[in-house]
């Protein structure tokens, strides 16, 4: 009982700790958008699959320790979910939460209910967290899904998407501010043009991740219909309530009060994270077999290698545009280089386990490069408060973490065997 206990604490802790560090990267130089989402995503990703596997302290590979979601797919879910994310725009809504409604950013501003922007926020956090548990909920089905029965969870996504985004063209009025004024087609108001590119971005994740619960609870799949609440509410929430950071945007004391919104969306998405584990990812349920396909696929490590190309090339981006050094395309091809012959090194590393599974020192493995790629785009030119405030920030989030980890007495066989 103590080890559930304990696995449950190093969950939330560790999860939430991360999420932090995770979220706060995912927005700096280099990891704008999807970028940050596949940052993010995969450290989640990552963790929830160490957690699943390397975590329990009851073994691995029996019937009884095993977890629903604990398989390499989850791994796959959390990054893609995440990056699917990134694809939306926000950033017009963080004027709106200080009652400014600006048709060209930071001039011809006009007042606005502040609720409208927290409404706008809550519906980004709803979406974001949402769409990443439903990619963690095909992980382990109630029931296994046909051809045809993935026809139809694909064709209600696709249908709620697309309702979503002509309900947005047909009564934009709903949604947008002063929309009978003509301000969101005039060319020199860019502020007011970008909200209606966001909204237009935005309503087709709003309707897919409609479409897909839907369908879970039509095949009464209370499991998935719960986690994806779970995680879309628990995304919501701080992404709306975070906003008042941004209130205080004015402030005489400047230390990155976007940051700070930032870090507590992580904080609280990995608590929602953490939250999904511990109510829908208790042993004792069957862990769902790898098709044969699904094993070939894993083996290749690609799952691995793409998200950490991703993370490089994103590294590289940001220390170059922090430092204006010169960027070079060439590079790209370097660090492709680096990330396959990796993954042919990963692939012939194989010792007596199956192929597709990861040890816990391969996974903190990917876990400390996103770490490393985190720290080194936040070393600035010139250090200010600011930085260094979240550079003390990131050390704790990163430190506790490692610190849980180091300390679990709970370690599996896996784990002693690799020290």
């Amino acid at each position: 009982m103590g080890s559930k206990k304990n696995l449950v604490f190093s969950a939330l802790a560790i999860l939430a700790l991360m999420g932090a560090f995770l979220w706060a990267i995912r927005g700096t130089g280099g990891y704008g958008g999807e970028t940050g989402g596949t940052l993010a995503g995969f450290g989640w990703g990552l963790i929830w699959y160490w957690l699943a596997n390397g975590g329990s302290g009851e073994g691995q590979g029996t019937a009884s320790a095993a977890r629903p979601y604990s398989s390499p797919w989850v791994i796959v879910a959390l990054t893609a979910g995440v990056t699917f994310g990134g694809f939306t725009g926000y950033g017009v809504y963080t004027g709106w939460v200080r009652g400014e409604y600006c048709l060209n950013s930071p001039d011809l501003c006009r007042p606005i209910s502040a609720w409208i922007g927290y409404a706008a926020l809550f519906v980004c956090g709803l979406h974001w967290g949402g769409n990443a548990g439903v990619a963690l909920a095909w992980c382990a089905p109630a029931r296994p899904l046909s051809n045809r029965g993935w026809a139809a969870r694909t064709g209600c996504g696709i249908a709620g998407a697309a309702t979503a985004l002509g309900v947005t063209y047909l009564a934009p009025s709903l949604f947008l501010p002063f929309y009978s004024e003509g301000i969101y087609h005039a060319p020199g108001l860019k502020t007011a043009v970008r909200a209606l590119d966001s909204l237009h971005t935005i309503a087709p994740h709003v309707g897919a991740l409609i479409g897909f619960t839907a369908f879970e609870a039509g095949r009464r799949d209370w499991r998935a219909v719960k986690l994806i609440s779970t995680l879309a509410l628990g995304f919501a929430v701080p992404f709306c309530v975070g906003g008042a950071w941004h209130t205080l945007a004015g402030s005489s004391l400047q230390i990155g009060w976007w940051k700070n919104w930032e870090m507590t969306i992580g904080l609280g998405g990995g608590l929602a994270l953490a939250l999904a584990f511990a109510w829908f990812n208790q042993p004792g349920d069957e862990k769902p077999p790898l098709g044969p396909r699904a094993r070939t696929a894993f083996a290749s490590g690609l799952h691995l290698w793409l998200p950490a190309f991703v993370v490089m090339k994103g590294c590289y981006d940001g220390v170059t545009k922090t430092h204006g050094l010169e960027n070079s395309p060439m590079s790209y091809v370097f660090i492709a280089m680096i990330c396959v012959t990796g993954m042919g090194w990963w692939r012939r590393r194989r010792n007596d386990r199956p192929a597709w599974e990861l040890a816990p020192r391969e996974v903190l493995g990917f876990i400390a490069l996103i770490v490393t790629a985190g720290f080194a785009v936040t070393v600035p030119d010139e250090w200010r408060l600011e930085n260094v405030v979240l550079g003390l920030l990131y050390c704790l989030y990163v430190g506790g973490s490692v610190y849980l980890l180091r300390s679990r007495r709970d370690r599996t066989p896996i784990d002693r065997n690799n020290e």
